[in-house]
C-alpha cells in the first residue's frame, strides 16, 4: 500500500506527476459522458495525455460487469499495454471501480490513476483502494484493494453534471458527518440550501474524513466498515431498481439507506428519535426518491442484503448509530427489525 494513496492533488500538478514517473504509456478510460465534456479540458490542463488513447464504456451501473471488464482488457492487449502501461480513469464512481479494478487485474497489475469527474467520485469512490463490479444483481462481488498512483481533480467538473448526479454524492458528504460530528451536519445542510458552489468548499474536509479512517484500516478489518453505514439496504434499493424502468443512482439508493439505518439505530441502539427524525426529512428534503419506495418488497431486499459481504455465518450484519459520531460494527439485524425501520419510514 502506497504511504499516501487517497491525497487529492489538483488537476494542474497531474503533467508534471505522469512526466516524472515515465510511464511507458498512458491510456484514458472513461465513459461516454466524460468523454464528451471532460477529456478536452483533461487534455487542455495535461499536455502528456494530449495523444493518449481513449477507451470509451457506456455510462452507468450496467457498465459494472466483467463482461465490459473483458473487453477493455482485450483492449489493452490490442493496444500493446505493458505492465509500465498507466491507466487514467476519468470519471465518476462507476469508471473509478471498474478502472481499478481492470488496472489492478491486468498483467498482475498496472499502474493507475484517477481523475473523479463527480462529486460522489471525489469524496467517496476515488478514495480507499476498493475496486469492484458487479455479479448479476449484487453490488460488487468482485473486486480487490488496490491503491491508485494518484487522484487528481478539478470542482470546475462538478458543474457539467446534471443535478441528479450531483446531488447523489453529497449522500456520501452526508454519511461522513454522521459518522463525525454534529457540527459536519449543520454545515453541510446550511450548505445545501446554497446550491452546489456552496458544497464546494467543503468537498475536502468530507474527501478527508474517508482518507484518515482507510490510512488507520486500509483492508476492513474493523474500523474501516463504519464507511459502510447506509450501504447495507442501499446497494439493496440500487439493485432492485435495475429491475425496473427507473433505476437509482448509488447516491439516491445509499440516501434511502441512510433512511432504513437511522430507524434501525433508534430501535435497536437507541439513538435519538428527534436526531433521526431531522435527519431523516433533510435527505427527503434533497432527494426526489422517497426511502419507501419499494416498501412490498422488503423480503426481496432482505434476500439482496444477504449477499452483502460484511455478513459472517449467514447473519446480517449493519453499521449502526448509538449517537452521531459513534458508529457501531456488526450490529445484528433481524428480518422483523428490517420490516419494523420500513414501516417506520412509512409513517406520514
Amino acid at each position: 500500500m502506497p504511504a499516501n494513496p487517497t491525497s487529492l492533488h489538483s488537476l494542474e500538478a497531474l503533467n508534471a506527476f505522469i512526466t516524472e514517473r515515465a510511464y511507458s504509456r498512458c491510456i484514458v478510460l472513461a465513459d461516454s459522458n466524460t468523454v464528451e465534456h471532460c477529456l478536452h479540458g483533461l487534455t487542455l490542463s495535461c499536455e502528456a495525455l494530449t495523444e493518449a488513447e481513449v477507451i470509451e464504456v457506456e455510462p452507468g451501473e450496467a457498465s459494472k460487469t466483467l463482461e465490459v471488464a473483458a473487453g477493455i482488457w482485450q483492449t489493452l492487449l490490442e493496444m500493446g499495454a505493458d505492465r509500465r502501461t498507466c491507466l487514467v480513469c476519468l470519471g465518476g464512481g462507476m469508471v473509478t471501480d471498474l478502472g481499478g479494478f481492470v488496472a489492478s487485474t491486468f498483467k498482475r497489475g498496472i499502474p493507475y490513476i484517477y481523475v473523479p469527474t463527480t462529486l460522489l467520485g471525489m469524496v467517496d469512490a476515488s478514495i480507499g483502494g476498493k475496486t469492484g463490479i458487479n455479479l448479476d444483481q449484487a453490488k460488487n462481488q468482485i473486486g480487490c484493494f488496490s491503491w491508485p498512483e494518484a487522484v487528481y481533480l478539478s470542482t470546475s467538473w462538478l458543474d457539467t453534471l446534471p443535478d441528479r448526479e450531483f446531488w447523489a454524492g453529497y449522500a456520501e458528504m452526508y454519511k461522513h458527518a454522521l459518522i463525525t460530528d454534529t457540527g459536519r451536519i449543520a454545515a453541510l445542510e446550511t450548505a445545501s440550501k446554497g446550491g452546489r458552489a456552496a458544497l464546494y468548499p467543503l468537498i475536502p474536509a468530507s474527501a478527508e474524513i474517508k482518507e484518515r479512517i482507510v490510512e488507520r484500516d486500509p483492508n476492513e478489518a474493523n474500523e474501516r466498515k463504519i464507511l459502510n453505514f447506509g450501504h447495507t439496504a442501499g446497494h439493496a434499493f440500487e439493485s432492485l431498481s435495475f429491475q425496473g424502468e427507473h433505476p437509482l443512482l448509488h447516491g439516491e439508493a445509499v440516501a434511502a439507506g441512510i433512511c432504513v439505518a437511522l430507524e434501525l439505530s433508534v430501535k435497536l441502539l437507541q439513538f435519538s428519535r428527534s436526531t433521526a427524525d431531522a435527519c431523516i426529512a433533510h435527505l427527503r428534503s434533497v432527494f426526489a426518491v422517497d426511502p419507501c419506495f419499494v416498501m412490498s418488497s422488503s423480503e426481496a431486499l432482505w434476500q439482496l442484503m444477504l449477499h452483502d459481504k460484511k455478513n459472517t455465518g449467514g447473519r446480517l450484519n449493519y453499521i449502526l448509530l448509538s449517537d452521531v459520531g459513534n458508529a457501531r460494527v456488526d450490529c445484528p439485524v433481524s428480518f422483523d427489525d428490517f420490516t419494523h425501520a420500513l414501516q417506520q419510514l412509512a409513517r406520514p
